[in-house]
């Protein structure tokens, strides 16, 4: 890549912070072919005026507004997601009304109960009914506007639907939580169904890997304290534990080592 001026190379750097969520400063240095002690300098300054949180070694989004394509973050973290998934799985009864919400991580959790009979399924997920179209249970798509990036039904349509239902336990996403006091999502739109479905549950279970306590989103859609559980793993920094402990209950799987 051809060497830049100064403002173009750090609106580059800030473009690729906020697409991808994070970035290696080594590796960001080969690319715009500086030294890695230029690219620190651009992430002070970036930091400074708030694009981005500078981390060791690199540097976080500092707001995630722009949702990455769902088959992109499928392949992200996908054996922890899948962890996270298993042990989720474990809430599930025999005959149970569920909620899957749109998502990575909860779409691991819809592959898996595909080899599940007998439940009724909602979801407002496009990519989990396809999931479970052949599956023996009783499948259930609420209404609404199609995001074709999340592949989410979402809007009146959905909310209006999801109102009028009772499930046993909503399983949720969320963006990014630092910063927030309770899971997030990058839009009102989403944000709203999930209200929807906490109002609905008996149980509300948030799967999330420790990533998104370390990034944060546009709207909080509800407190810890409505969230019965947060399934996560143990890449979580101690102090972000010790304070989610005080509001929610945390259920903390082993990670895979990298």
């Amino acid at each position: 890549m051809p060497k830049l001026i100064t403002a173009e190379r750090r609106n580059n750097i800030a473009e690729l912070i906020i697409s991808n969520g994070s970035i290696k400063v080594g590796e960001v240095a080969k690319k715009f072919d500086v030294s890695t002690e230029t690219i620190r300098k651009d992430l002070i300054y970036l930091d400074k005026i708030g694009v981005i949180k500078k981390s060791r070694g690199g540097a976080l989004s500092s707001l995630e507004i722009i949702e990455k394509p769902l088959e992109y973050r499928n392949t992200e973290n996908f054996d922890l997601k899948n962890a996270i998934a298993n042990k989720a799985l474990s809430f599930v009864k025999n005959n149970s009304v569920i909620f899957i919400d749109a998502g990575s991580t909860t779409l691991c959790l819809a592959k898996l109960l595909y080899l599940k009979k007998g439940l009724t399924i909602i979801t407002n997920s496009f990519s989990a009914a396809n999931v479970l179209s052949n599956s023996q249970n009783i499948i259930h798509m609420s209404g609404g506007q199609l995001n074709n990036t999340t592949m989410a039904l979402e809007g009146f349509g959905a909310t209006n639907f999801l109102s009028k239902i009772k499930v046993d336990i909503a399983f949720l996403g969320s963006s990014g939580f630092k910063e927030h006091n309770g899971p997030t999502s990058i839009d009102f739109s989403d944000a709203n169904v999930k209200q929807t479905m906490i109002d609905n549950s008996k149980l509300a279970v948030v799967l999330a890997d420790s990533n998104k306590s370390r990034s944060t989103a546009l709207v909080e859609y509800t407190s810890w304290k409505n969230i019965d559980y947060l399934v996560t793993d143990d890449g979580m920094a101690s102090i972000d534990a010790d304070n989610l402990k005080k509001h929610v209950e945390l259920i903390i799987i082993t990670s895979f080592p990298q």
